[in-house]
């Protein structure tokens, strides 16, 4: 192997995420091509129906649109987090892999990945529709009982739902998630079924969800950088153009690139981070060893000579 298995801080951990993203990048950014590829074709496909080109009406078959545009990119984009998993499994094991194998290597988990993702949006959608009825009910209660139904101070109080509201959802979110962070992978490399990968994931993360909380708030400020800053260059681009359409092919190709790029280091970095966990709890590190020994040729002694 060219990196051992050991456990690693918080700051080993992304480096080790730089280093294995660089040293890999044609394989990490070929995987998140080809299924960014096939968004931008929807996108490009349907972008006279956008909201930046027509005037935007909230009526059915806007949310419709919308729904169903969201729905396609977690689709594909949960493709791509699977084979990445698949592609960090290989290297980070010294083994080698392409990105077609990568993909190939899915055959047979790509409806347990979703069933992850199922629970995990299903998980979140309670808990924090629960939180917004509890925060909502609870501050009516406050403006009831304090006489300030109307006026300025109920300008005030919908600002502290709002504002509660918005901390209990990031709070739910980085919770839920770090809890669930390590689902995709155990079922991708365990083979386990979606409910099993969930249970597994509470139990890898147990004792390190800030720190998989922290690592994916730093990668993710990263691709959002990247995002902004592509995004605000295609806007540049397409003002001498005079065109909505033109501006906005400009930006979905944008976001095209800068999300092939960024794509791969969230899910690099919490792989490495199931992969650590592993290390930290089973000593996956010397399961590894183990089963290179037995699997190393014996070694057969030389006759003696005479």
């Amino acid at each position: 192997m060219t990196e051992p298995l050991r456990p690693m801080s918080t700051g080993q951990l992304l480096d080790r995420t730089f280093a294995l993203y660089r040293k890999n990048f044609p394989l990490f950014v070929g995987i998140a091509v080809v299924t960014h590829a096939i968004y931008l074709a929807y996108e490009l496909l349907t972008i006279r129906s956008a909201p930046g080109i027509r005037a935007v009406r909230f009526g059915a078959s806007y949310y419709a649109n919308l729904s169903l545009s969201w729905a396609f990119m977690t689709v594909v984009l949960t493709v791509s987090q699977a084979a990445t998993v698949k592609a960090v499994a290989a290297v980070h094991l010294d083994q080698s892999t392409s990105v077609w194998a990568s993909y190939g290597n899915l055959r047979g988990r790509i409806f347990s990945v979703f069933g992850v993702l199922f629970f995990v949006f299903l998980i979140a959608g309670l808990i924090t529709g629960l939180m917004a009825f509890i925060t909502i009910f609870t501050v009516g209660l406050i403006m009831v009982a304090t006489g300030s139904a109307g006026g300025p101070k109920s300008v005030t109080a919908n600002l502290i739902i709002g504002f509660t509201f918005l901390a209990l959802v990031f709070g739910i979110f980085v919770t839920v998630y770090a809890r669930y962070a390590l689902a995709v992978q155990a079922c991708v490399v365990e083979n386990l079924r979606a409910w099993a990968s969930m249970k597994r994931s509470v139990v890898l993360s147990k004792d390190g969800r800030l720190r998989i909380a922290a690592v994916y708030l730093v990668l993710m400020i990263l691709s959002w950088i990247l995002a902004f800053f592509m995004g605000w260059l295609a806007g540049l681009a397409g003002r001498p153009f005079h065109s909505r359409i033109a501006t906005m092919v400009l930006v979905d190709v944008a976001g095209f690139i800068s999300g092939s790029i960024t794509a791969p280091l969230v899910t690099i970095g919490i792989s490495l981070l199931y992969y650590d966990e592993r290390v930290r709890k089973e000593a996956f590190d010397l399961q590894v060893m183990f089963a290179r020994l037995d699997t190393s040729p014996p070694t057969t002694a030389s006759p003696a000579v005479v």
